[in-house]
Protein backbone atom coordinates (compact mmCIF):
# COMPACT_ATOMS: atom_id res chain seq x y z
CA UNK A 1 0.00 0.00 0.00
CA UNK A 2 0.95 3.20 -0.66
CA UNK A 3 2.23 6.29 1.58
CA UNK A 4 -0.70 8.48 2.38
CA UNK A 5 0.82 12.28 1.54
CA UNK A 6 0.26 13.77 5.29
CA UNK A 7 -0.69 16.88 2.82
CA UNK A 8 -2.40 16.90 -0.37
CA UNK A 9 -2.30 19.20 -3.06
CA UNK A 10 -3.82 19.80 -6.08
CA UNK A 11 -3.61 22.78 -8.57
CA UNK A 12 -6.65 23.83 -10.39
CA UNK A 13 -7.47 26.83 -13.60
CA UNK A 14 -10.43 28.65 -13.18
CA UNK A 15 -12.50 27.80 -16.14
CA UNK A 16 -15.42 29.76 -18.03
CA UNK A 17 -17.95 27.35 -16.88
CA UNK A 18 -16.72 27.88 -12.90
CA UNK A 19 -17.30 31.67 -12.54
CA UNK A 20 -20.28 33.98 -12.48
CA UNK A 21 -21.18 36.93 -14.62
CA UNK A 22 -18.04 39.05 -12.72
CA UNK A 23 -15.49 36.44 -13.31
CA UNK A 24 -15.86 35.25 -9.83
CA UNK A 25 -15.52 31.55 -8.55
CA UNK A 26 -18.97 30.32 -8.37
CA UNK A 27 -19.27 29.55 -4.25
CA UNK A 28 -21.17 26.38 -4.77
CA UNK A 29 -17.90 25.41 -7.61
CA UNK A 30 -15.39 26.23 -4.57
CA UNK A 31 -17.60 24.04 -2.60
CA UNK A 32 -17.08 21.14 -4.84
CA UNK A 33 -13.40 22.04 -5.43
CA UNK A 34 -13.22 21.70 -1.16
CA UNK A 35 -14.96 18.27 -1.67
CA UNK A 36 -13.26 16.88 -4.85
CA UNK A 37 -9.80 17.21 -2.73
CA UNK A 38 -10.66 15.62 0.20
CA UNK A 39 -12.16 12.93 -1.69
CA UNK A 40 -8.45 12.21 -4.06
CA UNK A 41 -6.83 12.21 -0.31
CA UNK A 42 -8.87 9.64 1.28
CA UNK A 43 -8.91 7.73 -1.74
CA UNK A 44 -4.87 7.59 -0.80
CA UNK A 45 -5.54 5.42 1.71
CA UNK A 46 -7.70 2.49 3.00
CA UNK A 47 -11.05 5.20 3.55
CA UNK A 48 -11.38 6.13 0.02
CA UNK A 49 -14.70 5.86 -1.66
CA UNK A 50 -13.81 1.99 -2.87
CA UNK A 51 -12.65 0.67 0.25
CA UNK A 52 -15.79 1.96 2.11
CA UNK A 53 -17.92 0.68 -0.54
CA UNK A 54 -16.47 -2.70 0.03
CA UNK A 55 -18.30 -2.44 3.36
CA UNK A 56 -21.37 -1.19 2.94
CA UNK A 57 -19.93 2.22 4.29
CA UNK A 58 -19.79 6.05 3.34
CA UNK A 59 -18.23 9.44 4.14
CA UNK A 60 -20.97 12.37 4.94
CA UNK A 61 -20.04 15.90 5.31
CA UNK A 62 -21.48 16.95 8.74
CA UNK A 63 -20.56 20.67 8.56
CA UNK A 64 -18.32 23.17 6.65
CA UNK A 65 -17.18 26.61 7.43
CA UNK A 66 -14.98 28.61 4.91
CA UNK A 67 -13.35 32.36 5.19
CA UNK A 68 -12.87 33.96 1.97
CA UNK A 69 -10.36 36.48 1.63
CA UNK A 70 -11.78 36.58 -2.43
CA UNK A 71 -12.86 34.18 -4.36
CA UNK A 72 -10.29 33.18 -7.61
CA UNK A 73 -11.29 34.96 -10.73
CA UNK A 74 -11.34 33.57 -14.39
CA UNK A 75 -8.43 31.87 -15.80
CA UNK A 76 -6.41 31.89 -12.21
CA UNK A 77 -4.26 29.01 -11.36
CA UNK A 78 -4.75 28.14 -7.86
CA UNK A 79 -3.59 25.11 -5.23
CA UNK A 80 -5.69 23.68 -2.88
CA UNK A 81 -3.98 21.90 -0.21
CA UNK A 82 -5.83 19.76 2.19
CA UNK A 83 -5.43 17.41 5.62
CA UNK A 84 -6.65 15.23 8.12
CA UNK A 85 -6.61 17.16 11.51
CA UNK A 86 -7.68 15.05 14.54
CA UNK A 87 -9.98 12.58 15.31
CA UNK A 88 -12.75 13.53 18.23
CA UNK A 89 -15.61 10.96 18.85
CA UNK A 90 -17.21 9.48 15.66
CA UNK A 91 -15.90 12.56 13.86
CA UNK A 92 -12.84 12.95 11.56
CA UNK A 93 -11.94 17.02 11.16
CA UNK A 94 -10.30 18.05 8.02
CA UNK A 95 -8.90 21.45 6.90
CA UNK A 96 -7.97 23.37 3.58
CA UNK A 97 -6.32 26.40 2.27
CA UNK A 98 -6.62 27.47 -1.40
CA UNK A 99 -3.50 29.77 -2.70
CA UNK A 100 -3.51 31.93 -5.43
CA UNK A 101 -0.32 31.02 -8.18
CA UNK A 102 1.41 33.72 -6.77
CA UNK A 103 1.19 32.56 -3.02
CA UNK A 104 -1.81 34.95 -2.00
CA UNK A 105 -4.23 32.87 0.63
CA UNK A 106 -7.38 33.10 -1.07
CA UNK A 107 -9.47 30.49 1.16
CA UNK A 108 -9.12 29.01 4.25
CA UNK A 109 -11.61 26.33 5.51
CA UNK A 110 -12.30 23.45 8.01
CA UNK A 111 -14.95 20.34 8.23
CA UNK A 112 -16.02 17.79 9.93
CA UNK A 113 -16.88 14.38 8.42
CA UNK A 114 -18.64 10.90 9.41
CA UNK A 115 -18.29 7.46 7.89
CA UNK A 116 -22.21 5.96 7.82
CA UNK A 117 -23.25 2.80 7.50
CA UNK A 118 -25.07 2.32 4.30
CA UNK A 119 -27.81 -0.22 5.09
CA UNK A 120 -28.85 1.37 8.31
CA UNK A 121 -27.35 5.43 8.38
CA UNK A 122 -25.56 5.08 11.86
CA UNK A 123 -22.27 6.30 12.68
CA UNK A 124 -19.21 4.22 12.33
CA UNK A 125 -16.32 4.30 15.02
CA UNK A 126 -12.71 4.54 13.49
CA UNK A 127 -11.17 1.01 13.49
CA UNK A 128 -7.37 0.34 13.96
CA UNK A 129 -6.58 1.51 10.28
CA UNK A 130 -7.14 5.16 11.08
CA UNK A 131 -4.08 5.15 13.08
CA UNK A 132 -1.91 4.86 9.63
CA UNK A 133 -3.86 8.15 8.98
CA UNK A 134 -1.31 10.96 8.78
CA UNK A 135 -3.50 13.11 11.15
CA UNK A 136 -2.26 16.87 11.29
CA UNK A 137 -3.27 18.12 14.67
CA UNK A 138 -0.89 20.80 15.02
CA UNK A 139 -1.56 22.18 11.59
CA UNK A 140 -5.07 24.27 12.60
CA UNK A 141 -6.58 26.37 10.16
CA UNK A 142 -9.24 27.12 11.62
CA UNK A 143 -10.71 26.00 14.93
CA UNK A 144 -13.16 23.51 14.07
CA UNK A 145 -16.91 24.04 15.76
CA UNK A 146 -19.10 20.82 15.85
CA UNK A 147 -21.68 22.96 17.33
CA UNK A 148 -25.10 23.50 14.37
CA UNK A 149 -25.73 26.55 12.58
CA UNK A 150 -28.24 27.94 15.01
CA UNK A 151 -31.47 27.29 13.93
CA UNK A 152 -34.14 30.24 12.46
CA UNK A 153 -36.91 31.91 14.93
CA UNK A 154 -39.32 32.94 11.66
CA UNK A 155 -37.40 32.54 8.57
CA UNK A 156 -38.97 34.17 5.27
CA UNK A 157 -39.30 31.60 2.42
CA UNK A 158 -37.04 33.37 -0.14
CA UNK A 159 -37.36 30.29 -3.34
CA UNK A 160 -38.49 26.82 -4.04
CA UNK A 161 -36.79 24.10 -5.99
CA UNK A 162 -37.14 20.66 -6.95
CA UNK A 163 -34.65 17.88 -7.30
CA UNK A 164 -33.34 16.26 -10.68
CA UNK A 165 -31.16 13.10 -11.19
CA UNK A 166 -28.40 15.45 -12.10
CA UNK A 167 -27.99 16.34 -8.60
CA UNK A 168 -27.89 13.27 -6.90
CA UNK A 169 -23.92 11.99 -6.81
CA UNK A 170 -22.70 8.52 -6.36
CA UNK A 171 -23.82 7.86 -2.61
CA UNK A 172 -27.11 8.26 -4.04
CA UNK A 173 -28.05 11.63 -2.30
CA UNK A 174 -28.09 15.15 -3.19
CA UNK A 175 -24.41 16.69 -3.42
CA UNK A 176 -23.56 18.99 -0.66
CA UNK A 177 -22.32 21.55 -3.51
CA UNK A 178 -26.03 21.83 -4.30
CA UNK A 179 -27.16 22.83 -1.48
CA UNK A 180 -24.48 26.20 -1.25
CA UNK A 181 -25.89 26.42 -4.58
CA UNK A 182 -29.84 26.76 -3.87
CA UNK A 183 -28.78 29.28 -1.06
CA UNK A 184 -26.89 31.50 -3.56
CA UNK A 185 -29.55 30.98 -6.10
CA UNK A 186 -32.76 31.80 -3.43
CA UNK A 187 -31.47 35.60 -4.11
CA UNK A 188 -31.52 38.02 -6.86
CA UNK A 189 -29.21 38.92 -9.54
CA UNK A 190 -28.59 42.17 -8.28
CA UNK A 191 -27.91 41.41 -4.76
CA UNK A 192 -25.43 38.70 -6.48
CA UNK A 193 -23.48 41.56 -8.18
CA UNK A 194 -23.29 44.08 -5.43
CA UNK A 195 -22.44 41.75 -3.00
CA UNK A 196 -18.94 39.41 -1.86
CA UNK A 197 -19.19 36.25 0.71
CA UNK A 198 -17.17 36.64 3.52
CA UNK A 199 -17.55 33.36 4.97
CA UNK A 200 -19.88 30.32 4.65
CA UNK A 201 -20.90 28.09 7.70
CA UNK A 202 -22.99 25.31 6.83
CA UNK A 203 -24.59 22.05 8.62
CA UNK A 204 -26.16 19.00 7.19
CA UNK A 205 -28.77 18.12 8.97
CA UNK A 206 -30.59 15.23 6.45
CA UNK A 207 -30.52 14.30 3.09
CA UNK A 208 -33.43 14.84 0.39
CA UNK A 209 -34.27 12.17 -2.77
CA UNK A 210 -34.95 12.89 -6.48
CA UNK A 211 -37.78 14.58 -7.21
CA UNK A 212 -38.35 15.82 -4.06
CA UNK A 213 -39.35 19.93 -3.73
CA UNK A 214 -36.39 21.96 -1.26
CA UNK A 215 -37.54 25.76 0.06
CA UNK A 216 -35.05 28.03 1.47
CA UNK A 217 -35.72 30.20 4.36
CA UNK A 218 -33.76 33.08 5.75
CA UNK A 219 -33.11 35.57 8.32
CA UNK A 220 -31.03 38.23 9.62
CA UNK A 221 -29.43 37.31 12.65
CA UNK A 222 -26.18 39.50 14.17
CA UNK A 223 -24.87 40.81 11.16
CA UNK A 224 -25.00 37.31 9.53
CA UNK A 225 -27.71 36.04 7.41
CA UNK A 226 -29.09 32.63 8.22
CA UNK A 227 -30.58 30.49 6.09
CA UNK A 228 -32.56 26.91 6.46
CA UNK A 229 -33.19 24.21 3.57
CA UNK A 230 -36.44 22.13 4.06
CA UNK A 231 -38.21 19.58 2.57
CA UNK A 232 -41.28 21.55 1.18
CA UNK A 233 -43.77 18.86 1.97
CA UNK A 234 -43.11 17.36 5.47
CA UNK A 235 -40.99 20.51 6.27
CA UNK A 236 -37.75 18.40 7.30
CA UNK A 237 -34.87 20.44 7.98
CA UNK A 238 -32.20 19.25 5.83
CA UNK A 239 -29.28 21.49 6.28
CA UNK A 240 -28.68 25.26 8.17
CA UNK A 241 -26.23 27.89 6.42
CA UNK A 242 -24.95 31.05 8.33
CA UNK A 243 -22.80 33.56 5.66
CA UNK A 244 -21.66 36.97 6.36
CA UNK A 245 -22.37 39.19 2.88
CA UNK A 246 -20.56 42.22 1.89
CA UNK A 247 -20.66 44.82 -0.06
CA UNK A 248 -18.47 44.57 -3.01
CA UNK A 249 -15.57 47.50 -3.13
CA UNK A 250 -16.21 50.23 -6.13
Amino acid sequence: MCLIPAVWKEKRVIESFDVDILGRLHPQTLFSFLLNAAWNHACKGTYGFTELTAHDLYWVLVKAQILIKRLPNWREQITIETWGKRKVRLYALRDFIITSEEGEKLISATSSWMILDRKNGKPQRFDEKSKSLPWNPQKNEIETSLEKVPQLNYGKELRKFRIHFSDIDVNRHVNSAKYVEWIINSHSQKHLETNNIGSIEISFLSEASSDDVVAVYSEVSNGFRLYSVKNYVDEKELCRARIKWQPCEA
